[in-house]
């Protein structure tokens, strides 16, 4: 409750605050892609818990970062390169590369930025911004920076009524160098994402006949039975899979985990079967709306 009060009062402004939030975002920005580190990360979604160890590094301008699991399923994801639109795996990380894209203008677009004064996480000092969406087609985020480098300590997904549904937050973080041992994986069944490469652009026989404002076309994917489209707005991203089924075989319905919803409908062209899957960190309501609104072109 005490959270959705606080979403929902504008902050105060303070003389000079749109340089200062201009300020911290371009901040933001560049501490996403430039800032080396490694670090301790409790992340928290679907009534679940996780703690994360985190390792990011910049070599030759390419970055690397190295998540490994520290409880449940033992897990270690290694990826390389920032095209964090394109393929985000299921590493919660990637949400602070989306963050980079903050300042932009086509973003502030689709979101209005706040100052919310500052807090302590991690016994460092952060600075509290909130992106509140324009419309009810997205959600919105709060992400508290560390004051020295930029870096985001803290990202939520908030709902109605200010309902966290997914948070990651740094418990501890060492800016120290690297060396290059620390880059490398820890077992020998870790999973490796190469984001260094464009988006993938290819054709596809689909299209949507709605998306929310702000939201772009930034990669389609071939799939052995069908296609994926992958559309963001700079800091949210969802993705659409249509895929050829057998008659005997009825996807339908809404599955929600934490911040990601996941909407199956039917759609049938010239007599054949295809199961339409959204699936992103948007509202329920706009993931059924995305997935009824298919269509071949």
């Amino acid at each position: 409750m005490l959270l959705a009060l606080f979403l929902l009062v504008p902050a105060a402004r303070a003389s000079g605050e749109p340089e200062q939030l201009e300020h911290w975002l371009g901040k933001l920005s560049r501490a996403v892609t430039e800032v080396e580190y490694r670090g301790l990360v409790t992340f928290e979604h679907a009534g679940m818990l996780e703690t994360l160890q985190v390792v990011h590094a910049v070599r030759n301008g390419e970055q690397i970062e190295r998540v490994r699991y520290l409880s449940g399923e033992p897990r270690e994801l290694v990826s390389r390169g920032s095209s964090a639109n394109c393929r985000r795996g299921d590493n919660p990380m990637a949400r602070a590369a989306l963050w980079s894209k903050a300042g932009q203008a086509e973003v502030q677009n689709a979101y209005q930025f706040f100052l919310h004064g500052e807090e302590r996480i991690a016994d460092r000092d952060a600075v509290v911004i909130e992106a509140r969406p324009r419309d009810k087609h997205r959600l919105g985020m709060v992400v508290s920076l560390d004051r020295e480098t930029g870096l985001p300590l803290k990202s939520m997904l908030v709902g109605e009524r200010g309902r966290v549904l997914e948070r990651y937050q740094f418990v501890q973080l060492d800016l120290s160098p690297l060396p290059e041992s620390a880059l490398k994986p820890h077992s020998a069944g870790a999973r490796r994402i190469d984001n260094s490469g464009a988006c993938v652009t290819a054709q596809s026989r689909w299209q949507l006949r709605w998306i929310p404002d702000g939201f772009k076309s930034v990669a389609t994917h071939t799939l052995p039975d069908g296609d994926m489209l992958v559309f963001s707005d700079g800091l949210s991203v969802f993705s659409v899979f249509v895929q050829q089924l057998g008659r005997e075989l009825e996807f339908k319905g809404r599955a929600i985990r934490g911040a990601t919803v996941a909407y199956m409908d039917r759609l049938e062209v010239d007599d054949t079967s295809y199961t339409v899957t959204v699936v992103g960190e948007i509202p329920d309501d706009t993931a059924r709306l995305l997935a009824r609104g298919v269509v071949s072109k």
